[in-house]
């Protein structure tokens, strides 16, 4: 039997590796965006992770479970979010950038999840009583906002593109405390199959709206295939099949607090692969933002002790595929 220290360790090895997987969709982004389309980077990978997703879904004896999310309209609500998610990621990577855009992931991760739960269910209320969690909120949009303030020096984002700050983590946190809800009485490894497959069947739909149109989803190149099977089987399946490991080893709150990781190691690669060097400003919010995430994870943390097991609601806030 495996002892709750190398159950802990295990769990924290996972969780990092998750982490990572995660980060590392800039990386892939940034290596393909002179290369291909945005439609081909948009639509492929969640085709990758879905079908990798549905043969393990099949392989489990999950083929009822599978089709009957097709007849629930939940689902469609949860695939429009995740290729908004996606799209808007894309487009943050290209004009705020890598870092600026991970940090607006972490607030979808642990700042929208819980809000918007309580806003919208009525659920952890206990959460606006606590004073780790409001001031881990303040302390992640500080850091969250020095970070995309020192940033505008490197790229600057306006016009349109300024939707981007309101729409990532709104869609992050609509998509996953949707998908947190629905897992509660659903495989998660169906979900993940049957959300990705329609994300990539909408994406190509509307790829006339990308730059080249549907012309722009045809690949001509190995090494563009190359990346975008990388990029679908570590981002894709791994990071969230690792994240889920680590949750069942080590617990919701402790992996969670590990994911606030992302915008770090999004930074290391940043700096080391792609070579974009932040200002000290940018990089000062970082960990800043990581602190406010420790502190609101805590406040969660608090409030649930307060909750009796049995009526405390069962939610699985995770990271997106791009953050």
């Amino acid at each position: 039997m495996q002892s709750k220290r190398g159950g802990r360790s295990l769990a924290t090895t996972l969780a990092l590796a998750s982490a990572l997987s995660w980060a590392s969709y800039y990386v892939f982004v940034l290596w393909l965006a002179p290369l291909t389309s945005a439609a081909v980077i948009v639509v492929y990978p969640f085709i990758i992770g879905g079908v990798i997703f549905l043969v393990w879904a099949l392989a489990r004896g999950e083929a009822s479970t599978f089709l009957a999310l097709w007849r629930d309209p939940m689902a469609y609500v949860r695939i429009l979010l995740a290729v908004v998610m996606q799209i808007a990621s894309l487009v943050g990577t290209y004009s705020a950038g890598p870092i600026d855009t991970s940090l607006l992931a972490l607030l979808g991760d642990v700042i929208m999840v819980p809000l918007l739960l309580i806003v919208l269910f009525g659920e952890d209320r206990d959460l606006v009583r606590t004073p780790w969690f409001l001031a881990g909120v303040a302390i992640c949009l500080i850091g969250g906002g020095l970070t995309i303030v020192g940033g505008q020096t490197l790229t600057p984002v306006n016009g349109w593109t300024l939707l981007i700050v309101p729409v990532i983590p709104l869609s992050i946190g609509l998509y996953f405390l949707l998908t947190a809800r629905a897992a509660r009485t659903t495989s998660l490894v169906s979900l993940n199959a049957q959300a990705m497959l329609g994300s990539g069947v909408v994406s190509a739909l509307i790829a006339p709206a990308f730059p080249r149109g549907q012309m722009g989803l045809g690949v001509d190149s190995l090494l563009v295939v190359l990346i975008l099977i990388a990029l679908g089987v570590v981002v894709y399946f791994i990071a969230p099949y690792l994240y889920f490991a680590a949750i069942e080893r080590g617990g919701l709150i402790p992996t969670a607090i590990l994911m606030s990781m992302i915008p770090a190691f999004t930074l290391v690669l940043s700096v080391t692969v792609l070579g974009i060097a932040p200002s000290l400003l940018a990089a000062f919010g970082i960990p800043v933002a990581i602190v406010g995430a420790f502190c609101a994870l805590e406040g969660q943390n608090r409030a649930k002790r307060r909750i009796p097991p049995e009526t405390a609601p069962h939610l699985v806030p995770a990271p997106t595929p791009s953050g």
